[in-house]
């Protein structure tokens, strides 16, 4: 393990954390599959995290680790683009902003964890603020996460070495994420369905990870990493 290259891991990152993260976040109790709850239902949703506690923990923790790698990932390709070539200051920013963004998301997956321990009816609606909290972490990362990748997508476009439509096309679904998070916030009667659109989007950028990832573990590391 230690002689593999820099730009192989992290683009075995870029395609594995994306997959771990979705994976497990469809299953995540309260979501789209186990005990569905609308987003905008907070007592629901957290009967639906504490009525399978193990589960709410086992997932949440999965996608921490997979957005950690999905970060590790796109950190290893921020600093090859930045080192020579076009778009480095858009590529450096997206990053940072993306960095946000999926920090929020992280946030978010933890207050998860003390959801999942309300087992009586008080305790659930004792934790009512909590997962608004959360919710305002999940909200706020998802406009930071949409702006970031359209920002990062924006400068890859402008480079040789990446494929410029494969770029734009990725740059129309961050933006898209990012409005649908906006509209969520703005209209909540209804946010459920504007989240709903924006996890259709997100999917297109898990695709899109996994194919800068392939790209990565190509490049070979520049030669100021060896």
């Amino acid at each position: 393990m230690g002689t593999m290259s820099v730009n192989r891991l992290a683009g075995l990152s870029l395609i594995f954390g994306p997959i771990i993260a979705f994976v497990f976040f469809l299953i995540e109790p309260g979501g789209l599959l186990i005990d569905s709850a609308e987003v905008s239902d907070a007592v629901g949703s957290i009967t639906a995290k504490s009525g399978n506690a193990v589960l709410t923990n086992v997932t949440n923790i999965a996608i921490i680790l997979g957005l950690a790698l999905i970060l590790s990932g796109l950190y290893a390709l921020m600093r090859n683009v930045t080192l020579q070539g076009n778009g480095k200051a858009l590529v450096q920013m997206g990053f940072f902003m993306i960095l946000v963004g999926l920090t929020g998301w992280i946030l978010a997956g933890g207050v998860d964890f003390v959801l999942a321990d309300a087992q009586t009816s008080d305790q659930i609606s004792g934790s009512v603020p909590v997962y608004h909290a959360g919710s305002a972490l999940f909200y706020a990362g998802g406009i930071a996460l949409g702006f970031g990748g359209f920002i990062f997508a924006l400068g890859l476009s402008t480079r040789d070495d990446f494929n410029r439509i494969v770029s734009l096309l990725a740059s129309l679904a961050s933006l898209a994420v990012m409005v649908f998070f906006i509209l969520a916030v703005l209209q909540s009667d209804g946010g459920g369905t504007f989240i709903t659109l924006a996890r259709g989007c997100y999917v297109l950028l898990v695709i899109w990870y996994g194919y800068l990832g392939l790209g990565l573990m190509n490049r070979p590391d520049p030669d100021l990493w060896q």
